[in-house]
């Protein structure tokens, strides 16, 4: 269309961007890139510093907060009951809470910005916040409701009381409009919620996160002769941060009685993370130990662009995280690790399946796995390129047959 008044909206509703910090601003790019031809409006987190530019609005912390009491009011036994109550007076507010987190204020912002039902709203982190938030929208708006389309990341959902959690998800089940529709990133997570709950959730909704998909692969940059292991990321107990010192002791017992050159463990954080007492402390000891194992501290609040010409320089990407966690949810960086071509290290049963499976990636269980499998690779990185090229060609598949890109063709019939 020629008339810039008669473009079609993307309002895209992202609470946790506030800083140019982890994946929620590399989203935002992303679906600007799947809706060329659509104005694009952004709702960011109450502390949104503008980096990206203005924000069409920020969602409140507090409206959040009265979210989860009315969730505890609702939902909870007599004891969250009353903690609730107590917690709505201290917030200094009625006992007649909102019905949803924010649904009021969108409904006011797609009113004030003329978004319609031509019109699409996307929610990259969802969560049952945004699933009430987008009922209380479509109920007020009517016919005029745009195409909701939610992001669910993890199972928690933004709650971690799982009664309570179950409980919410029931109700809103119970009344989810035709317009709103439900995706997750892996496959594993959408299988989750339909045998957990009957809820129909399509899987495969990946947007690129820091590395565009390298083929054929980048050369590594910054060449010193070194094998270099990438650990990536704000250290996090369910990331096996804590593990990673000895995971670095290991290989360096098994590389003593190896040929292997130099290793280089490139790990991101801050200095207190390396100081003394910090989660790397304890890898201050091969630094100058005249052993064929180094550490390279790298800072946790880079730019994008050093980010990925960090990456680039490394050969392999370790990941200890917890199945636990990760068995479900996905992980960025294992999409960073695929898209620049690197083979992975990963704990085994994490998700994302699909993309660890092309000879790309060795699974690991102990601290022993990880130390044999980073020495596995090293010994020969040649053996994993086709694999980890493979694997990137199915990225690149992924991302084009996106199944957000069917939404505007779907018929609005009723569930």
């Amino acid at each position: 269309m020629s008339d810039a008044s008669a473009r079609q909206k993307l309002l895209i509703v992202e609470r946790k961007l506030v800083h140019n910090r982890g994946h929620h601003h590399t989203q935002i790019a992303a679906l600007r890139r799947y809706f060329p031809d659509h104005e694009t409006i952004i709702v960011a987190g109450e502390a949104y510093d503008g980096f990206l530019g203005a924000a069409a609005a920020k969602l409140t912390n507090r409206s959040i907060k009265l979210a989860k009491l009315r969730s505890r009011l609702l939902y909870g036994n007599a004891f969250e009951q009353i903690a609730a109550v107590f917690g709505v007076l201290k917030a200094k507010h009625s006992l007649k809470l909102p019905s949803s987190a924010f649904g009021r204020q969108l409904t006011d912002i797609c009113r004030s910005l003329s978004v319609g039902a031509n019109d699409l709203i996307v929610i990259p982190t969802a969560d049952l916040d945004t699933l009430e938030s987008a009922i209380e929208l479509s109920t007020v708006l009517a016919d005029e409701t745009p195409r909701i389309c939610l992001r669910f990341l993890n199972s928690e959902l933004g709650d971690r009381n799982e009664k309570i959690r179950s409980r919410r998800l029931s109700a809103i089940l119970a009344k989810l409009p035709a317009k709103v529709f439900l995706f997750s990133e892996t496959e594993e997570l959408a299988a989750y919620f339909e045998a957990s709950f009957g809820m129909s959730v399509e899987g495969g909704f990946y947007l690129p996160c820091s590395m565009p998909v390298a083929l054929p692969p980048r050369p590594k940059m910054n060449d010193s002769g070194s094998f270099r292991v990438g650990i990536f990321g704000e250290p996090r107990p369910e990331k096996g941060s804590a593990r990673i010192a000895d995971i670095v002791a290991a290989v360096a017992e098994l590389a003593e009685s190896g040929s292997v050159g130099i290793i280089d463990f490139a790990i991101q954080g801050s200095m207190a993370d390396f100081s003394e007492g910090g989660v790397y402390g304890d890898l201050q000891r091969f630094n100058g130990s005249g052993r064929n194992i180094t550490v390279s501290p790298q800072g946790n609040r880079i730019s994008p662009q050093e980010f990925e010409q960090l990456f680039q320089s490394t050969d392999a990407i370790l990941l200890p995280y917890e199945a636990a966690t990760y068995g479900l949810q996905g992980s960025g960086v294992v999409q960073d690790a695929v898209a620049a071509c690197r083979p992975i290290i990963y704990s085994q049963g994490m998700s994302m399946k699909a993309f660890l499976s092309f000879g790309n990636a060795l699974p690991a269980t102990n601290n022993q796995d990880f130390a044999k499998a980073i020495l596995r690779i090293a010994a020969d990185p040649s053996r994993f390129q086709p694999g980890t090229e493979r694997a990137a060609g199915y990225f690149q598949d992924v991302l084009f047959n996106n199944p957000i890109l069917r939404v505007l063709d779907a018929p609005m019939h009723d569930r």
